[in-house]
């Protein structure tokens, strides 16, 4: 049994818990699923991880995806198994081109607003991952501030402070201790 198998296992062995776990979530658009459904999402899962050679520990993505899509206007009863699972497909090929450090919670923001956009999850899986992180405002604003020349903190009040490098004057010096000059007696 390969590696993929095996860790698939425990998600189609608990057909019953991820059901319920996943009608639970749909439960807020009074949509559910059939334990059909949860099979084909589990076997759509296992393809999706080994085609991207990837391994998933904790919970599973679509848990995920199912509670942020579960109110969208673009998801019916009727599709809502076949929206998730193409959704599910989605979600393994961002993440698989994504850097490590993009939270799966900005993953399925950006795919609640395609499908909130574009109304078609099978749309949304063959776009590029950089126009469906352009739905998720936290990814556009990291995106933007690490383009960005400026260098910005914040304070524990929350103020913000932003100084652009370019303008920063490397020649000059800084005040040291007690009113005392860096340079000062540098060669003493």
């Amino acid at each position: 049994m390969g590696a993929n198998a095996w860790l698939a296992m425990r998600m189609v062995g608990g057909t019953e818990d991820m059901l319920d776990e996943l009608n639970r979530r749909l439960a807020v658009s009074d949509m559910a699923i059939t334990g059909e459904d949860v099979r084909i999402l589990a076997e759509r899962r296992a393809e999706s991880l080994a085609e991207t050679e990837r391994v998933e520990f904790g919970t599973p993505a679509v848990f995920m995806i199912a509670e942020a899509v579960a109110s969208s206007p673009s998801i019916a009863q009727d599709v809502v198994a076949d929206t998730l699972a193409d959704l599910q497909d989605a979600f393994y090929m961002l993440r698989d081109e994504l850097p490590v450090d993009v939270p799966d919670v900005e993953i399925t923001e950006a795919l609640r607003g395609c499908l909130d956009e574009w109304g078609d999850a099978a749309v949304i899986a063959s776009m590029s991952a950089d126009e469906v992180m352009g739905f998720s405002a936290e990814y556009v604003r990291a995106a933007e501030a690490e383009g960005s020349e400026a260098y910005r903190i914040v304070d524990d009040e929350g103020h913000a402070y932003t100084f652009d490098a370019a303008e920063w004057d490397y020649n000059e010096q800084a005040d040291g201790w007690d009113g005392e000059r860096w340079a000062d007696g540098w060669d003493d």
